[in-house]
Parts: structure tokens; C-alpha cells; sequence
């Protein structure tokens, strides 16, 4: 499982506040935070009005004094996007594409000249899908806009769209079935997503969130956008690789156990 760390992100207030302070310590902090607890690359949001591409640079800038992991850059601005991707120092991401043919064109050259990864959302220029055959729809179609291009199958990574179950009790099995039919069917293709949103509006959300990502992880789903630090998520990782038969002679596991990352699960288990 590929993590994606997500916490450096300027929708989120403190990292708001430390962009526009240029509180470049602070910045580190939460990127050498997420590496350690076990994120393979970091996602990086600098969507301040007005000043996107400035702080995307500076963010790039910054992450990569203190860490050396590839980028996913959350943009969907393409001036942001040319200013940042040559100062990426490993093979980056871009989140996201739609099915916007406009937006498609635009951003494709730039996808092949920086061989970038690039997050493939099941939306399209009508707005988001509201069923299984929607989303798998949206989905052929950007796969086959991404390889008739001359990108990659197994760069492009397909995000389902995750939306809440508080709203809609079918959202989280129309996302679980894209899922698996994705893999099923383009093989060389990626499955990612975001959790957070399945659980908006409802109480323990992060129990929903944990479970429904080792839901998609038995679908398929080998990518995900997600809080590395929340120890609970990482040890349900652990434990469902492990199961899933993705964890040889269980020493990722064992290590997790060595580390005592498993400790806040065998606690609530113990009381």
C-alpha cells in the first residue's frame, strides 16, 4: 500500500497560517512527521487565493530540504502546476485530472514532459458520478484519454470519488465496486482515494474511515490519501496486509508490532 500523506495542506487552518508566515520549520515538522510514521510521498495543497503558485513553489521548496520523498501536487491550477513540477527533486504526482476535455488537453503535455503520476477523478464536466456505472464510465474514459496520449497505464491512478454514506447509503459500495472492476479490468492501473469524506457528518468517524479502507484494500485499492500520524489507520494497515497476503512472512507486521505501532489497537482491545 502506497500512503500518500495528506496533513500539508492549506485548506486545513495551521497550515494556512504557517504558509502565509513563510514558517518554513513548521512546514518541515509535519513533513518529517508523516515520513516517519510511514508515508511513502507527501501531498502538497498551497490553494491560497491569489498566491497558489507562489506557495506551491515555496512549499516544494521547503518539503524537500527536509525530506526525500516524491510530491503529489494538489492543484488545479496549471500556472501553480509549470512553476512547481521542475523543482521536483523525485518522479511527482499530480492530483487531479477529470474528464474536462479542455483541462485534459491543457495538462497532458505537462504530464508527459515531468513523467508525472496523475490522479484520474471520476468527475466530468456535469459534476460528480452518483453510481457504480458513473464512476467506471468516467473512469474508461480517462484511462483511455491518458493512453491514447502516451501515458502509462500504470501512472495513472483512479480515484472513485468518496462520498458520504451519511447522505447516501450506497456511496461507500458504489466506490468499493469501482474499485475492484477498475482492477479487474486495467490491471496496470492504480486505484486511489481519499477517506475522510465517507465518514462527513457522522460520529466516530475514524472508525469508519479505518474500516472502510481495509474494505477497499480486500477490492483492490493499493494507494491511498490519508493521516500517516493517525496510528490506528496505520496499524488496520498493517494488520489487513497481512491477511490480504501482501505482507511476506508477516514482517511488516513484525516490525509495526517491534515499533509499537500496534499498541493503540491492542489497548482498546485490552479494556
Amino acid at each position: 500500500m502506497h500512503v500518500i500523506g495528506e496533513l500539508i495542506n492549506c485548506t486545513r487552518k495551521p497550515i494556512a497560517r504557517a504558509v502565509r508566515k513563510h514558517d518554513a520549520e513548521r512546514i518541515q515538522e509535519v513533513a518529517v512527521r508523516q515520513v516517519e510514521a510511514g508515508a511513502a510521498s507527501l501531498d502538497v495543497n498551497g490553494g491560497i487565493a491569489g498566491h497558489e503558485a507562489e506557495y506551491l513553489v515555496w512549499l516544494v521548496d521547503v518539503i524537500q530540504q527536509a525530506v526525500d520523498v516524491p510530491l503529489c501536487l494538489d492543484s488545479p491550477d496549471l500556472e501553480a502546476l509549470s512553476q512547481a513540477l521542475p523543482r521536483c527533486r523525485e518522479r511527482p504526482m499530480i492530483n487531479s485530472i477529470t474528464l474536462e476535455p479542455d483541462r485534459l488537453n491543457k495538462l497532458t503535455p505537462l504530464l508527459k514532459e515531468y513523467d508525472a503520476r496523475i490522479v484520474a477523478l471520476c468527475m466530468e464536466e456535469s459534476g460528480y458520478p452518483t453510481s457504480t456505472e458513473d464512476r467506471i464510465r468516467i473512469a474508461t474514459s480517462l484511462i483511455k484519454h491518458l493512453t491514447d496520449a502516451g501515458i502509462p497505464p500504470d501512472s495513472i491512478y483512479v480515484d472513485p470519488a468518496v462520498f458520504p454514506v451519511s447522505t447516501n447509503t450506497d456511496a461507500g459500495t458504489a466506490v468499493l465496486d469501482t474499485i475492484e472492476a477498475i482492477t479487474q479490468d486495467y490491471p496496470d492501473v492504480h486505484t486511489v482515494c481519499g477517506l475522510s469524506n465517507v465518514s462527513f457528518g457522522l460520529p466516530t468517524r475514524s472508525l469508519l474511515n479505518r474500516t472502510f479502507f481495509t474494505l477497499a484494500m480486500a477490492r483492490g485499492l493499493d494507494t491511498v490519501i490519508a493521516d500517516p500520524c493517525n496510528m490506528q489507520l496505520m496499524a488496520a494497515l498493517a494488520a489487513t496486509e497481512v491477511l490480504l497476503g501482501q505482507d511476506e512472512f508477516c514482517m511488516g507486521y513484525l516490525e509495526a508490532h517491534q515499533n509499537e505501532r500496534l499498541e493503540p489497537i491492542e489497548a482498546a482491545l485490552a479494556v
